[in-house]
């Protein structure tokens, strides 16, 4: 069985080092949709992200492709990372392959976890909200299980920011394609 966890680690890893070489802010007025990879999902940006697509393997070595979506505003990055697990990926248990990534992303947290963990369903599927502190930023991680496809939505900003409007926009705008 592999375990999911890459896309979770590798966005909080990539927003904070976008937030190391922020370079100032793109304007607040510019929001717009954009759609996922494969036409899975919406979500609006606050100007037009940036778009990388890499290669993971499973731990038995399948191929997977990992979508990394970024809007880097200086003190401000927004990003959603989303991937198709093969079918080998054991997914099962939605919660459990979502805590396993919460867990090890925690590892980065200040204090080694997250401020706070809520657990919901959102159009249907699994998913959690997590909150915490990372490198004197706040960093709020949403993401959903739709059948095989995972969608993290993560905010970082400044300390207290976790839950402004503008991160509440973000996260809130997400749509999900009902057919996986």
């Amino acid at each position: 069985m592999a375990t999911p966890y890459p896309p979770l680690i590798m966005v909080l890893a990539l927003t904070a080092a976008a937030l190391m070489g922020a370079d100032g802010g793109r304007g607040q007025d510019a929001w717009q949709t954009m759609t996922g990879s494969e036409q899975s999902f919406t979500v609006d940006f606050p100007a037009a992200p940036d778009h990388a697509a890499t290669l993971l393997k499973t731990g038995a070595g399948v191929p997977y492709t990992m979508h990394q979506y970024l809007v880097d505003e200086g003190e401000r990055a927004y990003v959603v990372q989303t991937a198709a697990y093969p079918a080998e990926v054991d997914l099962a248990t939605p919660r459990a392959n979502l805590k396993g990534g919460l867990d090890n992303a925690a590892k980065s947290m200040q204090g080694g976890r997250w401020t706070s963990i809520d657990w919901l369903t959102y159009e249907g599927h699994p998913a959690v909200n997590a909150i915490g502190v990372r490198d004197g930023k706040a960093i709020r991680s949403f993401s959903v299980l739709n059948g095989r496809r995972i969608v993290t939505l993560t905010y970082a900003g400044p300390m207290g920011s976790a839950q402004s409007p503008d991160a509440d926009r973000f996260i809130g705008s997400l749509r999900l394609d009902p057919t996986p």
